[in-house]
């Protein structure tokens, strides 16, 4: 009996000799240390020096290279700590930016709060973020959410466009390129889908179109989304077949607002309809103005495909302005293929493809030419040097351009607590760069002083923000991507 009691014994000793303390103020309350700068450490003081990771707390000290290659130890309990501190470890910031990336690069960055909760309905496994994702006035940590169940692969579908995005109250809304429509929760990710007869109407249009042995069909479907607040309703663009003409056209669809079901019918259609066409130039971004809506109408590639003159009258090429009853005027001309659309305090600023460069960001003003098929910073995509560079004082130049193409995208004016020193500050958004560039105005929101850049690592179809700011993205290969504010930014 001596002889198990005193086993049971030993196993007690070697168990608690095993044990080690997890990180926190009180544990530490007897351990002293000093920072890199040598100011010393002691009881309170810990607070500021913890940090929290997926492994939770931790402490970082600086030591030598032998210790660590890149002299960044990363410790989780108080034995080690004190070890470290003994050997001639430095307590370092845990927002250092060394710190930082060793974090990343080990995998130890915690989850943002707002993101773990959505982990409540959809698997973890369809979860992947990167952090501290290097900005110009912010680093951010950028999730990306898989819904390609419910959505297509822009590059496996026929380069059909995945889905559009829109934020209302706690729901973010998904209009995919073929019509269906799934709803989450920002709260808890409880994912559904709408009942609708928006993939139904859209299947109906039988689409077909062949340009030069190529065929163009699969690309064919939704143009965007947008949600008018003032009015509760839903409009949605897409390319509308005429089957008087037999031909496709552009054509908008509304449907009053419900989160459970959405009715929508055909409001307008704009008055040119081709048999056969790109329907990656069909432009198609829509947004609320004066009482009515301003949409955004590209040249089909008509002149590049066709080699044929857009006429003045025509609606192609244009930015158009629909007053309540959906009548149709001229706003701007001399568009190639605008792919973004914003309105801030009634100044009208549009994003538009370039040939091969080129790409611009434009401030819209009525009854003005932009230029295009004469005018463009790039070339054919045979490289021919056609276009003027230079727009005579008949054209109204780009505010900015980009040359070699981003690619580019839909683009909104910042407002949001979450990045406050990007407020009023234009997001521009790529396809091919899977960038987010932040554009500073002057004070009369005319010229562009400053363009910084963020790598989101996926093609950018759309773009818009939640309640709070973070930035809501729908990705080309069927992500839903979330922006926020990494803890490690600047204050």
């Amino acid at each position: 009996m001596k002889l198990i009691r005193f086993s049971l014994f030993l196993l007690f000793i070697a168990f608690c000799s095993n044990t080690t303390t997890p990180i926190s103020v009180s544990s530490l309350d007897n351990l002293d240390g000093s920072t890199t700068n040598r100011v010393e450490i002691t009881g309170p003081d810990w607070e500021n020096f913890i940090g929290k990771s997926s492994n939770g707390n931790f402490v970082a000290l600086r030591v030598d290279s032998d210790v660590v290659d890149d002299g960044v130890l990363i410790v989780f309990n108080k034995e080690d700590l004190r070890k470290g501190i003994r050997e001639g470890g430095r307590v370092m910031n845990p927002l250092d930016r060394n710190v930082v990336d060793k974090m990343s690069a080990i995998g130890i960055m915690p989850l943002p709060d707002k993101i773990v909760t959505l982990q409540e309905n959809i698997n973890e496994d369809r979860f992947v973020t990167q952090f501290n994702v290097q900005g110009d006035f912010h680093n951010v940590d950028v999730t990306k959410i898989d819904f390609s169940e419910h959505f297509t692969n822009y590059f496996t579908s026929g380069l059909l466009p995945s889905f559009y995005v829109e934020s209302i109250e706690n729901e973010i809304i998904m209009f995919g390129g073929r019509g269906n429509i799934i709803k989450m929760n920002l709260e808890n990710g409880f994912v559904t889908e709408i009942q609708s007869n928006l993939e139904e109407i859209i299947n109906n249009q039988e689409y077909s179109s062949v340009v030069k042995g190529s065929d163009y069909s699969q690309r064919m479907g939704i143009r965007d989304s947008s949600f008018n607040a003032t009015d509760n309703t839903i409009l949605i663009t897409a390319i509308k077949r005429n089957d008087i003409k037999n031909c496709f056209t552009l054509g908008v669809l509304t449907a009053n607002y419900d989160s459970n079901n959405l009715n929508f019918s055909w409001v307008y259609e704009i008055d040119d309809c081709v048999e056969n066409f790109n329907s990656h130039h069909a432009g198609g971004r829509i947004k609320p103005f004066n009482n009515g809506y301003l949409l955004t109408v590209g040249d089909f590639k008509i002149p590049e495909d066709f080699k044929e003159e857009i006429r003045e009258e025509s609606h192609l090429g244009k930015i158009l302005y629909l007053d309540k009853d959906w009548n149709a005027t001229i706003y701007s001309s001399g568009h190639r293929n605008p792919q973004g659309l914003v309105i801030n305090d009634g100044i009208i600023f549009s994003t538009e493809h370039g040939p091969f460069g080129g790409d611009e960001l434009n401030l819209v003003m009525e009854g003005e030419d932009y230029g295009w098929p004469t005018s463009a910073y790039g070339f054919t995509y045979g490289l021919e040097n056609i276009y003027d560079l230079d727009h005579n004082k008949k054209y109204k130049e780009p505010i900015y351009f980009f040359t070699p193409s981003i690619g580019i995208s839909e683009l909104l004016v910042y407002k949001g607590n979450e990045f406050p020193r990007w407020n009023n500050f234009i997001l521009v958004t790529s396809l091919k760069d899977m960038t987010i560039y932040t554009m500073k105005l002057d004070y009369e929101q005319r010229s562009i002083i400053h363009a910084g850049e963020m790598f989101i690592d996926q093609r950018i179809r759309d773009i818009t923000t939640d309640k709070n700011g973070r930035l809501i993205i729908a990705g080309d290969i069927g992500s839903l991507i979330i922006v926020n504010r990494t803890d490690k930014d600047i204050p």
